[in-house]
């Protein structure tokens, strides 16, 4: 799921400006657009063959956020439009005891310029993507990217080589160098990573890592990144955890899902205890709590210092 706030005018604008709104094209896909007064406010995909078992979720996320209006969107290509736009109108009937559905459209594609049909009017809508004012404010927007498709996201975190924990480290110590790599907008070392992998296993310790983005959230989100795909097991497990937080504190829930993904992944294919932290930061993105919410777990200097011992003041000249 991800939230941003976008003003709607026609149709084809709407339609246009899904791929930005979830951060990649998708496809075989049917995408929930909620509105408040005229400004999408929460934006839910599924895949189409999801519709009998996540409806009741999406009207619960809907009644919950007091949403007022929907747009949905069908994908599918041009020989699976029969089914997708039944699938489409079973949702859409079950919507509407909740919320307005203001409108109901198919298209074959987002990946280029594309007809779409208005399903309750039949009328033909020229649709491109390309051209869409929102994916262009996306584009300009620091660390945002529109993907090709949901595995272009899934690549970002994919294992690599894996460096070995190292045998000591230092919790305060890895925290703080952590922090100052993230300022300079720099990326971990191996040292760095061995010695992150080796305490980041520790709830504490890990927790504290929600201090990074006072040192600048897209360069946290990197150096986390970096360190989730150089380490195995529990480690790679805990920094996907901080990982997707960051996503979803970002607004890019598609992210965010993805990375909680390859976590439960991790911890299947290793033997790995599933974390606490994992179910709860899954659940959050499930019940669409808003990106500002999930900002507020960012741990102040007095409790990082409590726990870990390490000195994370901040950097009031960062985001």
């Amino acid at each position: 799921m991800t939230q941003r706030r976008i003003t709607i005018s026609t149709a084809a604008d709407l339609i246009a400006a899904v791929p930005a709104l979830v951060r990649f094209v998708p496809t075989d896909s049917i995408v929930v657009i909620a509105l408040t007064e005229g400004v999408a406010t929460l934006t839910v995909r599924i895949d189409r063959t999801d519709v009998d078992t996540q409806t009741d979720r999406i009207v619960d996320v809907l009644t919950r956020h007091r949403a007022t209006a929907v747009h949905i969107v069908s994908v599918s290509d041009h020989a699976d439009k029969r089914a997708a736009t039944t699938e489409h109108l079973i949702l859409a009937h079950r919507l509407y005891d909740v919320v307005r559905v203001q409108g109901n459209y198919w298209i074959p594609t987002l990946a280029e310029p594309a007809t779409a049909q208005n399903l309750d009017t039949l009328e033909a809508i020229a649709v491109d993507p390309t051209a869409s004012l929102v994916a262009v404010a996306a584009a300009v927007e620091a660390g945002q990217r529109i993907e090709r498709n949901r595995d272009a996201i899934a690549d970002r975190y994919t294992r690599t080589d894996t460096i070995t924990p190292a045998e000591h480290a230092d919790p305060a110590g890895v925290l703080e160098e952590l922090a100052a790599v993230v300022y300079a907008d720099e990326l971990p070392s191996v040292d760095l990573i061995a010695r992150t992998a080796a305490v980041i296993t520790t709830p504490a310790v890990r927790d504290a890592m929600f201090r990074l983005p006072a040192y600048g959230s897209a360069s946290a989100h990197a150096v986390m990144t970096t360190v989730a795909r150089r380490t195995a097991a529990a480690s790679r497990v805990h920094a996907l955890c901080i990982v997707g937080w960051l996503n979803h504190r970002a607004g890019d829930g598609a992210a965010a899902n993805i990375a909680y993904d390859a976590a439960t992944t991790e911890a299947l294919t290793t033997g790995t205890p599933h974390p606490k932290l994992l179910t709860l930061l899954q659940a959050s993105l499930e019940n669409a709590v808003t990106p500002a919410d999930m900002a507020l777990l960012d741990l102040d200097p007095a409790t990082v210092r409590e726990h870990t011992g390490a000195h994370l003041p901040g950097a009031p000249d960062r985001d």
